[in-house]
């Protein structure tokens, strides 16, 4: 295999030319005894100075991480789907897409937090695909009890990422919290301040 790639190599071939050059030489004007120390030569010269052609850079760009989890979410939650399980799992299946998707959307507030990012991973990646294998390879999967151990796993699932997205909001109410005193430090006790708008200029109450 290493060798038939060689022998096309454009080192190769550079070297043979080479080779074939310095023995067409030799039949025309002679080398002597030693043309076949200049042929090799002139082969090995050929093949060491010829450069490797240049790999092609790779361009194809990685796919972000929350578009990759919702494509394996969404083709997840399609195969569930199309089984038609019971109304249970499916209600399961729609709670864990919905935490799921909330949180992807809000990636960013993760960065902080690299275990949760594991976390979104794991269920997403590999627990929801494996626990949806699972179910659907079972004959009995329409059966009441498969269907109830199967929405008991959506569950646990839907509950772990829950818990991610109620610390999301937590942190963004901490956010306003923070910027609702900064304003309180900031302008004091204003007159109107905390008036309503209703009667300011340029309101409109029918808009």
């Amino acid at each position: 295999m290493g060798s038939s790639k060689y022998f096309r190599s454009r080192k190769n071939q550079v070297g043979l030319l080479l080779a074939i050059v310095v023995v067409a030489l030799h039949l025309l004007i002679g080398f002597g005894v030693f043309w076949p120390i200049a042929a090799i030569a002139a082969y090995g010269a050929g093949a060491v100075l010829t450069p490797a052609p240049r790999q092609q850079a790779l361009t194809t760009a990685m796919t972000p991480t929350p578009q990759l989890l919702g494509g394996v979410l969404h083709e997840t939650s399609s195969k569930l789907f199309r089984a038609k399980p019971p109304a249970v799992v499916v209600a399961k299946a729609k709670e864990l897409e919905s935490n799921v998707r909330f949180v992807l959307s809000e990636w960013d507030h993760l960065d902080s937090t690299p275990q949760h990012r594991q976390t979104m991973w794991n269920v997403v990646k590999v627990y929801y695909p494996e626990i949806t294998a699972t179910f659907l390879d079972g004959p009995q999967h329409s059966d009441s009890r498969a269907a109830a151990i199967m929405a008991d796993s959506l569950a646990t699932l839907a509950d772990a990422v829950d818990r991610i997205k109620t610390g999301i909001l937590d942190h963004n109410l901490r956010a306003m919290d923070s910027q609702a005193q900064f304003l309180r430090t900031e302008l004091g006790a204003l007159p109107g301040l905390n008036d309503g708008f209703e009667e300011a200029e340029g309101y409109d109450r029918r808009s």
